[in-house]
C-alpha cells in the first residue's frame, strides 16, 4: 500500500474524515484515491467537457463497488445546462447532491487567502450552499 491509500490510513487513526482531492481525468492519480475512499465525490460544472471527464472517473469507482455522489459546481442556477447536466448524472445511474454550488466570486476570493467562504462571511447563499453540503456529506459517510 502506497500514496493516498497509504496516507489515508494512516490519517483515519485520528481523524474521523479524510478528503483526497485528486486532479480530474489523471487515472493513474484518482485510481489509487478512489480505493481509499468510503464516499467518491464528483465535482462537475454544467458542460459538456466536465461530462466526458467524469464518466470515465464514475467508472473508476463502480469498478472499485464505491458510494459515489456527484456535486454540480460554479453554476448559473439559470443555465440551460443544469437540466442536461442533471439528464447526464441520471443516465450515469448516480446520485448527485441535492445542493448546487453557484458560480460565486467568494470561493475563488477566500482560496486565493487560504481560506473558505464560510470563514470569510458569516452568512450568505454561498455559507448555507456549503454548509448544506456538508451535511449531506456527513451523512452518506455515517
Amino acid at each position: 500500500m502506497w500514496g493516498a491509500q497509504y496516507e489515508s490510513k494512516t490519517l483515519k487513526n485520528d481523524h474521523d474524515i479524510v478528503i483526497i482531492d485528486t486532479p480530474p481525468k489523471i487515472e493513474s492519480d484518482a485510481r489509487p484515491s478512489i480505493e481509499a475512499a468510503d464516499l467518491v465525490l464528483i465535482p462537475m460544472a454544467a458542460s459538456h467537457v466536465d461530462f466526458w471527464a467524469t464518466g470515465e472517473i464514475v467508472d473508476i469507482a463502480k469498478k472499485a463497488n464505491k458510494k459515489i455522489l456527484i456535486q454540480i459546481n460554479r453554476a448559473n442556477q439559470r443555465s440551460k445546462l443544469i437540466s442536461k447536466t442533471n439528464d447526464f448524472i441520471k443516465s450515469l445511474d448516480i446520485l448527485s447532491t441535492k445542493t448546487i454550488i453557484g458560480h460565486r466570486q467568494i470561493y475563488a476570493a477566500s482560496m486565493g487567502e487560504g481560506k473558505t467562504a464560510v470563514e470569510k462571511q458569516k452568512k450568505s447563499i454561498a455559507v448555507e450552499e456549503i454548509k448544506q453540503l456538508s451535511e449531506q456529506i456527513l451523512s452518506e459517510v455515517k
